[in-house]
């Protein structure tokens, strides 16, 4: 296992959530849009991008990296666009296929979801954008601590991809459970 460690004490996934959260709220809207914009662009160049068919991407949320210009790009690129809807009863994400953003409504949380629970196996997908506050050089994440994509992703056989700016690439926790990314995409 991995840890973080600060003043010689080790830090848990919760406690370093919070600090993480912390410093990615602290970046300024300029930064955010221009690392944004050149994640995006890495992306969209990608070969694995440029191949893929059927691709699911979570709707950023806050001071997420923004991935809301993928669903556009995709449509235009003729894909067909997946996104995570959260299960309450078994706790799980499902993906559902939008053809339009008018196919989304606010969750109670305020995050954007898919209307419809019309779900599609996850191996049926091609290449998966995955949520993230951090991400070491192995691609382990840590996420936003409901589990949900460690339980989603050991069923998909697509190209996992995270997107993270280059300043929360660091070490973080690991636990047996944690599913690494196959792609960490920086601004760098």
């Amino acid at each position: 296992m991995i840890g973080v460690w600060k003043m010689g004490a080790k830090l848990n996934k919760a406690e370093l959530r919070e600090i993480l959260k912390k410093e990615r709220s602290g970046l300024t809207i300029a930064e955010r849009q221009e690392w944004d914009q050149k994640i995006l662009n890495k992306f969209w160049q990608n070969p694995v991008y440029l191949k893929a068919r059927k691709l699911m991407v979570y709707l950023a949320f806050g001071d997420e990296i923004n991935t809301w210009p993928i669903l556009d790009q995709a449509w235009a690129d003729g894909k067909r666009v997946f996104v995570p809807k959260v299960q309450k009863y078994p706790k799980e994400i499902i993906a559902v296929e939008i053809t339009d953003r008018s196919d989304l409504k606010p969750s109670l949380w305020g995050i954007h979801e898919p209307i419809s629970n019309e779900r599609t196996a996850p191996d049926q997908l091609d290449l998966v954008v995955v949520p993230g506050l951090a991400f070491n050089k192995q691609g382990y994440r840590l996420g936003y601590g409901g589990g949900y994509y460690d339980r989603f992703l050991p069923q998909t056989f697509a190209y996992k991809v995270g997107f993270c700016y280059t300043k929360f690439v660091r070490e973080i926790p690991v636990a047996p459970w944690d599913q690494p990314v196959d792609l960490v995409l920086t601004e760098a």
